[in-house]
């Protein structure tokens, strides 16, 4: 939208190409490039007062301040300088919104082509009103609302790729085998493979984490309103089955394609076989087999689907509301966690129930640092932010109480003398 004159790429390798660099302010309204800019006039001026730019848009620059979409962000490698700790860090607050192109007051800095600068809305001096609207998502940086201050500065923000790629770490044969072992833990009895190797004090409390999961969920009593429940990453589908004890129907997708189609042939009784990992090369192959008291009636109470949890609130139309929500261990493996949380008033029935259980476990390997919840600490005050404290607020302003946190571990093998010991924090939310 700007002037070839006023490109970033040119300035950057000529210096006369950014006009404030160059011009008086009174030679700054002639020319191709003209523009209310560097005092160039003493107040605002009509639109069409200029040429258009070679895009046909009128008073890019100039004139009036122009808002954008995008939050006030800390850019990747930001680092607070001392000697002026509190400019930037306080506005990472996801309320501050950039404004560029400059009002005819702006002067030095702010008349140049780089120029950007952060305000809350409210603040109107020097800006003008110009809506642009797109088919597509605008690419812009949100940050989450109600953040305090220097929280986003803390993230050392990663970029995100444009080459959409789809790779899904689920997908792999190891992975598959090792959550069908998570979820059917009665898997390998009849070959005489057990879940954990025989001895003194095994952690066997750790096992048939889905089923406790859900069994949490029902003993937290949601209202029951249409007695309809959903499992968000539900993995192979452990979960899901056992909801089906309580609920007359259970919604249940994940993002692996594989996952789902284990979940679905585990629905229909197939010998769903996988590999056990005994010692380095050796596996053992075992048949994965329900849990006690789950019946072909049970079974038929669920429908799998592939979705994305980021993407819930777009399926709320289709799949309708519950009176019970579990996500079990899929929070901080979501590349956007807000988008998932966001949605949850829009699928919750009144009085209806969220069990969420998650470690915690931020990596950026699933989740950019800007979408963490916590995990960090404040770039001013030192202190540390904990995704608890972030997930409560959050919950709270969007309609939810918290009825209950207890610590929930679980076992995940990787070969009969080697474990995955995690203690998961488990909390419970009930929608006002």
């Amino acid at each position: 939208m700007r002037p070839k004159e006023h490109d970033l790429e040119a300035s950057r390798k000529d210096v006369s190409a950014d006009k404030v660099m160059v011009t008086p302010g009174s030679e700054f309204a002639k020319g191709a490039t003209g523009a209310n800019l560097n005092l160039a006039f003493s107040s605002q001026n009509p639109v069409g007062s200029f040429p258009p730019s070679t895009s046909g848009h009128f008073d890019v620059t100039g004139n009036a301040w122009e808002w954008t979409e995008d939050h006030f962000n800390p850019l990747k490698g930001f680092e607070v300088h001392h000697v002026y700790d509190d400019f930037s860090t306080p506005c990472f607050d996801g309320k501050h919104s950039m404004i560029v192109g400059g009002s005819f007051i702006s002067t030095g800095d702010e008349a140049s082509v780089y120029a950007r600068f952060h305000f809350r809305p409210h603040f109107l001096q020097h800006s003008g009103f110009r809506l642009v609207a797109s088919d597509a998502k605008a690419p812009a940086t949100h940050l989450y609302p109600g953040n305090f201050s220097g929280q986003a500065a803390a993230r050392d923000v990663v970029v995100a790729d444009d080459t959409n790629d789809d790779s899904n770490v689920y997908e792999s044969e190891e992975l598959l085998g090792m959550y069908l072992g998570l979820h059917f833990p009665s898997s390998g009895s009849d070959e005489g493979i057990s879940s954990i190797l025989n001895h003194k004090n095994s952690p066997l409390h750790g096992l048939s984490f889905p089923q406790r999961v859900a069994q949490l969920l029902n003993d937290l009593q949601p209202q029951r309103t249409n007695n309809r429940a959903l499992d968000i990453g539900c993995a192979v589908g452990g979960s899901s089955f056992e909801l089906a004890k309580h609920f007359d129907h259970v919604e249940a997708f994940d993002f692996s394609d594989s996952f789902i189609t284990a979940a679905q042939g585990m629905q229909k009784s197939d010998r769903m076989k996988f590999k056990v990992p005994i010692e380095a090369d050796i596996h053992e192959e075992v048949v994965a087999a329900h849990n006690e008291g789950v019946s072909a009636e049970m079974l038929n109470r669920v429908n799998f689907f592939v979705g994305d949890a980021c993407k819930l609130k777009d399926y709320s139309s289709e799949i309708g509301t519950f009176d019970g929500v579990t996500m079990a261990n899929l929070l901080c493996r979501l590349p956007d966690p807000m988008a998932c949380l966001d949605a949850l008033p829009h699928v919750v029935n009144k009085g209806g129930v969220v069990v969420m259980v998650t470690p915690f476990s931020w990596l950026e390997d699933f989740t950019p640092r800007s979408k963490w919840l916590g995990g960090f600490r404040d770039p001013v005050s030192g202190e540390p932010l904990y995704s608890i404290d972030a997930l409560q607020t959050i919950m709270e302003e969007r309609g939810f109480e918290k009825i209950h946190d207890e610590e929930m571990p679980l076992v995940i093998r990787e070969h009969q003398r080697k474990y995955q010991y995690i203690i998961s924090q488990a909390t419970a939310w009930r929608k006002q």
